[in-house]
């Protein structure tokens, strides 16, 4: 079976200062972070996150019931729109069909891979592309809107497109993995109790993001995996040696 694969751009292995810079006061997001340091070995990460029409092609290919969202909704019309409605699930199983179909090893990025690629070679910086104001550098605070297709935006300094805004990108991980302890923890509304610890990550904030700080490389968000919404989907990493 013949498959369109990503562009992959290889990330050499090295260490990564996470959660920096610190946690900028009076910001509205539900998960303060902070600083560690880790060591991320080498890994590959597609140029951009997949689109809708490589997850209908995916559907079409292998019957998988995909959201009927993803064709019915207008504002993913645009067959290279960073594709939505995706549970943390459907996008493990599309990763998992193209390593059977390719014999090569596709998953979901890992958290702190996705902090690395996001950074782009500038450690410390709040942005993939520094420290300047977010409009006209990403697709952000178009909460009635549609996000633009993919690539609409300059890439960081690895190359790489979108890793901030446009579409919230599931992670490996589930959120107690990697979170700290006090992170980690039940959080509360008005209607339900939330166990935010078994809820997979997710990283990079959407086209209907308000608060830039949703948009720092250091951001860490969690949802519920077999949750689809308008505003997750994902992006591939390959295992490479």
């Amino acid at each position: 079976m013949k498959v369109a694969e990503p562009e992959i751009v290889p990330i050499e292995a090295g260490p990564v200062i996470l959660g920096v810079p610190e946690f900028p006061a009076g910001a509205r997001v539900p998960h303060v972070w902070k600083r560690q340091q880790t060591h991320v070995p080498r890994f590959g990460i597609a140029k951009y996150a997949v689109t809708t029409r490589e997850m209908l092609k995916f559907a079409e290919q292998t019957g998988y019931a995909v959201d009927e969202r993803l064709e019915t909704d207008s504002r993913f019309k645009d067959p290279r729109s960073p594709a939505a409605f995706v549970s943390w699930i459907d996008a493990t199983r599309y990763a998992q069909w193209l390593s059977r179909v390719t014999g090569k090893r596709y998953r979901l990025l890992r958290d702190a891979e996705f902090e690395k690629a996001s950074r782009g070679g500038l450690p410390g910086k709040k942005y993939p592309w520094g420290d300047q104001d977010p409009s006209g550098r990403c697709d952000f605070n178009n909460p009635d809107g549609a996000p633009k297709p993919v690539g609409s935006f300059p890439p960081n300094g690895y190359g790489l497109h979108d890793l901030a805004g446009s579409m919230w990108s599931w992670c490996e991980e589930c959120f107690d993995e990697v979170a700290a302890p006090d992170q980690a923890k039940m959080c509360y509304d008005e209607t339900l109790i939330k166990d935010a610890r078994l809820n997979a990550v997710c990283r990079g904030g959407s086209y209907k993001t308000g608060d830039p700080a949703v948009l720092f490389c250091a951001c860490r968000h969690e949802d519920p995996v077999d949750g689809r919404f308008d505003c997750i989907g994902f992006r591939l990493a390959l295992d490479i040696d």
